[in-house]
């Protein structure tokens, strides 16, 4: 992104890097997420929007700390920032993992603990150096599972969790939620083909970046599906919404910079918590 000399653009340009280099922004996915489902499934249970929001931060910024295999010696952009600001991305984590032990706290339960362990535990190993070390480091480096583990965990946590906390059927809002997911997450690894080690065996260095983006879509309108026929969502407002997914999904290309994937795609999941909240206007 070419850097302006205009002062109030470098503080905005600052300021929306900060939210997204230090996790805040894909912590607020996951709120919106969290939220959606639990909107969608009229939950009366108590939310874990919240601590889902404050695990993110503990969690991405676990996983920051650990590169994984790539075939370039160049760090990335947000490892890059996170050299020169070590104590933000400290602080986010800390003030994470305290909002985390509140919500912990506030909402206690057996049943919630033992959930959140099986998540974090899958969040913990994807990154960490000491398993599977020979071939990278850490769950991403078995071939293909990169997209399933992340794909997953999402779910899970945002759609699995709040369903069953509340006593309805997880499986229907965790399968939508997990092909909503992988469709986003895809564009992201076609991204970094040239730059994660081809022994990732990601879905772009098995099936090439074309055919990837149209796994994407067909993983994308199977949640549409899920949302129209199993949920009742009206026909044409949620098509208009996918359409602009599909469409952020088809343009999404390295040359539009970081900020395109890490600030617009993964906002996205307001665009999904808008059209739920406008639901009874349309």
């Amino acid at each position: 992104m070419t850097r302006s000399f205009n002062p109030f653009i470098n503080t905005l340009l600052g300021i929306v890097r900060l939210m997204v280099y230090a996790n805040f922004w894909v912590a607020g996915a996951v709120y919106a997420l969290t939220l959606f489902t639990e909107g969608l499934l009229e939950s009366t249970a108590p939310s874990v929007a919240v601590l889902n929001a404050a695990g993110t931060l503990v969690i991405y910024g676990f996983a920051r700390f650990f590169e994984g295999p790539s075939d370039s010696n160049a760090p990335s952009k947000i490892t890059s920032w996170r050299n020169r600001m070590p104590k933000i991305s400290w602080l986010s984590m800390i003030g994470g993992a305290g909002f985390a032990l509140i919500e912990l706290y506030r909402l206690y339960s057996i049943e919630l603990l033992g959930l959140y362990l099986i998540g974090s535990a899958v969040a913990v190993l994807y990154p960490l150096p000491f398993i599977l070390s020979r071939s990278g480091g850490g769950l991403r480096s078995i071939p293909g599972l990169k997209l399933i583990l992340i794909a997953f965990t999402w779910a899970f946590t945002t759609a699995y969790i709040p369903a069953y906390l509340d006593g309805q059927s997880p499986i229907i809002p965790f399968l939508e939620r997990l092909f909503w997911t992988a469709a986003l997450t895809i564009p992201f690894d076609v991204r970094d083909t040239e730059l994660d080690s081809s022994s990732l065996k990601t879905l772009p260095h098995i099936f090439g970046p074309r055919n990837s983006i149209f796994i994407a879509h067909a993983s994308l309108w199977m949640s549409f599906l899920i949302l129209v026929m199993a949920f009742a969502f009206p026909f044409f407002p949620t098509l208009f919404t996918f359409l602009f997914f599909a469409t952020v999904i088809i343009l999404a290309n390295p040359k539009l910079g970081d900020l395109y994937y890490s600030l617009l795609i993964e906002g996205l999941p307001w665009i999904l918590l808008g059209l739920l909240w406008l639901m009874p206007y349309l």
